[in-house]
């Protein structure tokens, strides 16, 4: 590869994409890189040094690097990394460094359009695995599971010339913040969602209602109640032909039900929502989740989606018809429970108020909405 001081997040994906990652340092705590690390469509090599272990050190480390390929340098911010990739170059060896870190990696968005005809919109923060939609129709844009970097729906509403409407979470999220309250005030749009994950909240929102269906313009976009992944999780049938489930199902996995603390209970509504609220759904119903485990789970057009079928058949839950040993599958294949998430939780319902740089560090790491196994 040629040489270059540094890449941006941007032209990271495109090499992410193309298998072109050759070899990675990685200056983060090991704490940090554990849980959370820039992953590509197939493995490559991965080292972690942290950076108060490498620098002064250079000399004994430096014979763990690869002298025939480009070295990309990773930091949380992207001062260390640019600093190390100068001291790698004066080594002789072909370095450079990510610009703006993990930092700019995590504020990474891109834009697939999903379908023409009702137009549909996946927009995907990719190191963070969270997935947004955007249905236009009549000059009006419906957004569903915004997330906090509202800027991303507002440019893609004027760049289509439409107005944003509607605004839809499909559950109380755990692991981001969510954008709808502020999309919706800054826009005038209406903000949706179900009471049941509305408990004690202080934002201004409406109320989703099971079996009723949301006008919007020539489409029909039908309220599913869909509980499990939290007691309030909806569902939402697009025209009988697209299902936005949020975080019940995904591509490689089913939603966690745990996230409130409520393991066994929130079990049986998971059951539940599985074999009688979509019974009825056609396995041919294409399914838009609202999170990917990793960024393979986009297809060649960069869209993450399956159907009612593929999950049917392919993921584990789905072949226990047994409520009891439902709930003791799930107890048993859960990761941990990040106490951050409570206070997101918190956040998303009006009830704390952090700056910046706490709702940045909140949303630190990668998404663990989903069970373990498939």
């Amino acid at each position: 590869m040629e040489d270059q001081s540094a890449i941006s997040a941007t032209e990271l994906k495109k090499r992410l994409d193309a298998n072109k990652i050759e070899f990675m340092l990685d200056l983060r705590n090991e704490d940090e890189f554990k849980s959370w690390r820039i992953e590509g469509r197939t493995d490559f090599p991965q080292l972690n040094i942290a950076q108060e272990d490498f620098v002064g050190e250079e000399e004994r480390h430096k014979d763990k690097f690869p002298k025939d390929k480009q070295i990309l340098v990773v930091c949380a911010h992207g001062d260390s990394s640019t600093y190390t990739a100068e001291l790698l170059k004066g080594f002789g060896l072909n370095a450079t460094s990510l610009s703006g870190g993990m930092d700019a990696w995590s504020d990474f968005y891109e834009t697939h359009e999903v379908s023409k005809d009702p137009a549909i919109y996946q927009i995907f923060r990719t190191a963070r695995g969270c997935m947004s939609h955007v249905i236009v129709s009549g000059g009006s844009a419906l957004v569903i599971d915004a997330v906090r970097h509202v800027d991303q729906f507002i440019s893609l509403a004027a760049s289509l010339n439409v107005k944003i409407t509607h605004v839809l979470d499909t559950h109380l999220h755990a692991d981001h913040i969510s954008g709808g309250p502020d999309l919706a005030k800054k826009t005038g749009a209406v903000y949706h969602l179900h009471p049941a994950d509305a408990e004690k909240a202080s934002i201004s929102y409406v109320p989703l209602v099971d079996g009723k269906t949301i006008p919007f313009g020539n489409n029909s976009i039908d309220v599913i109640h869909s509980p499990g992944h939290t007691p309030g999780s909806t569902s939402f049938l697009l025209n009988g032909k697209y299902l936005f489930t949020g975080d019940i199902i995904m591509k490689t996995s089913i939603g966690r039900p745990d996230l409130g603390g409520q393991s066994d209970a929130w079990s049986s509504f998971l059951y539940y929502t599985l074999f009688k609220r979509y019974q009825a759904l056609d396995d041919g119903i294409v399914i838009l989740p609202s999170h990917a485990s990793s960024l393979r789970e986009q297809d060649g057009s960069g869209i993450v989606m399956t159907t009612i079928g593929q999950a049917r058949k392919e993921r584990d839950l789905f072949q226990i018809r047994d409520n009891a040993a439902f709930a003791k599958y799930v107890r048993e294949n859960l990761l941990e429970n990040p106490s951050r998430y409570q206070d997101i939780r918190m956040v998303n319902l009006g009830l704390l108020d952090p700056d910046e740089a706490k709702r940045k560090e909140l949303e630190i790491g990668k998404n663990i909405c989903g069970m373990v196994k498939k």
